[in-house]
């Protein structure tokens, strides 16, 4: 008799394979010659009979027997490297690495290749990472990472203009902080871009009050950009109409006319000026020369490029840069502070070098946190070595981690 187990071949289906004759001790083993003449035609060997199942002893039958892929566990060499660049031994990382190459070259294995590449590219050994890609492309037959300009690495820099806004609807009883958080902003900014893209309504009293804050920011010409400015012009149409002299109405022309004064458009601003002159009997407004004329095409230009610069910078709020460790805790804290501001947080760690070991203890005990408040969290553009320690502590068994592409 024979025995047999399950292992799964290489198209993943279930196959039996044979391990050796079976004996049973104290019986022996008759044999006799076979008749040439009655050799059947070969067959597949019966499946071994199913012995009763007691208890000790288990049917083999019904294991199978899967092989790993390389990318589901960590070499011994790939945890070293992990933990010295954790304790910032980059010389002794990339030494490990390199000592282990013959045991993983040839083998397509994806993490020690981009762990090399990493702390070639932290340790600044450009014509050493330029080798290395030469054998990646033997190798992986694909193109291999590039060398990062240490600008490319750093943090992106912060809007150059403050960023004020205003939404809902504009009333009396708000309006007054409002306008004296634009001043201090206004102040203080040499640049500054109000946000008017969510105001719903507007009553008199804020018209009046908005007035005089735009007309006051003619001290600093041109310091004003308004993104959204369609929303607000829409509605100051609404309260106003040519001939028509109620004195309440008064507000809603002249900030129509203003807005248009501080989005640059001159013809505009001339008609409009004409048009309430004719309703009210008055002189009309003058063009404040100070400010540069812009078409309506530069206008929309440039809001598209400022709406760009607001997105990247909201991106930047959950953007985290250097290294966290036990000598910057801040890091750590304004990570557990993003992560809190929602039950699906996305943190980009792309500007992460090195987490230390102390830290990422610490932000176990946060991921088990995290799991517990049923917060799915994910961490993005994550480098190889701190994606190969979160796998050492079973980080990313408890949040997503995805590598920097």
């Amino acid at each position: 008799m024979f025995s047999f187990f399950r292992k799964k071949g290489p198209d993943g289906q279930e196959v039996l394979t044979q391990t050796a004759p079976m004996t049973q001790t104290g019986v022996g083993v008759n044999t006799r010659p076979r008749n040439p003449e009655t050799i059947s035609p070969p067959v597949a060997p019966p499946e071994a009979p199913k012995p009763a199942a007691t208890e000790g002893h288990y049917d083999l039958s019904q294991l199978s027997i899967e092989v790993s892929s390389s990318s589901d566990s960590l070499s011994a060499a790939e945890e070293q490297a992990a933990m010295l660049h954790a304790n910032g031994q980059l010389a002794a990382a990339v030494k490990v690495l390199q000592q282990d190459k013959p045991n993983f070259a040839g083998k397509r294995r994806q993490e020690s290749w981009l762990m090399l590449f990493e702390l070639l590219q932290q340790y600044n050994q450009r014509e050493a990472f330029e080798a290395l890609g030469l054998e990646y492309v033997v190798e992986f037959e694909k193109t291999p990472p590039t060398w990062q300009a240490q600008q490319a690495v750093e943090k992106h820099k912060p809007a150059a203009s403050a960023y004020f806004a205003l939404s809902g609807k504009l009333s009396h009883d708000s309006i007054d902080k409002q306008i004296q958080a634009f001043y201090q902003l206004h102040q203080n900014n040499d640049q500054l871009r109000m946000d008017l893209s969510k105001v719903t309504e507007i009553d008199t009293i804020s018209a009046a009050e908005l007035l005089a804050a735009l007309q006051q920011s003619h001290k600093k010409p041109n310091s004003i950009q308004l993104i959204g400015s369609h929303i607000v012009l829409e509605i100051l149409r609404r309260h106003i109409e040519v001939g028509r002299r109620h004195p309440a109405e008064a507000p809603f022309w002249l900030l129509l006319i203003e807005l248009h004064q501080v989005l640059g458009l001159q013809d505009e601003f001339e008609n409009l000026a004409v048009d309430y002159a004719i309703t009210f009997e008055v002189s009309p407004p003058s063009w404040d020369a100070r400010q540069a004329p812009k078409s309506v095409e530069q206008i929309a230009r440039a809001e598209a490029q400022a709406q760009a610069e607001l997105k990247a910078a909201e991106q930047d709020k959950n953007t985290l840069s250097g290294a966290i460790t036990t000598a910057h805790p801040e890091q750590l804290a304004q990570l557990a502070k993003l992560v809190e501001k929602s039950l699906a947080p996305v943190i980009d760690l792309r500007h992460i070098q090195r987490i230390d070991f102390d830290s990422a203890g610490q932000m176990l005990n946060l991921a088990m946190q995290w799991l517990q408040e049923g917060r799915q969290v994910r961490f993005i553009n994550v480098n190889p070595l701190v994606s190969t320690l979160l796998r050492v502590m079973s980080i990313s068994e408890m949040i997503s981690v995805e590598l920097r592409k």
